[in-house]
């Protein structure tokens, strides 16, 4: 199953690529979603990362752009993608 059609709760999220130099590099656990923001536990706290700012990967899946996938999780998980 794509990664993209999956809950990312309790998932390992890393910054792969970001607008903001600080979260470069960023990786933790997915405690929360929302339509633009995700909340990751690290090592140095909790998070609150912009779903527009980032390219991210889970569990070392291909990089997804942030910004193609600001909707709720709950519509995020049953569209159609198509990945090209």
């Amino acid at each position: 199953m794509e990664v993209v059609r999956m809950s990312w709760l309790a998932k390992t999220l890393q910054v792969v690529d970001s607008s903001d130099p600080s979260l470069l590099g960023l990786e933790g656990t997915v405690l929360k979603e929302t339509k633009n923001m995700i909340v990751l536990r690290s090592n140095a706290g909790d998070k609150m990362v912009s779903k527009s700012a980032i390219k991210f990967t889970i569990d070392d899946s291909e990089a997804i752009d942030g910004q193609g996938v600001k909707q709720r999780p709950e519509n995020r998980i049953h569209m159609n993608w198509r990945m090209n």
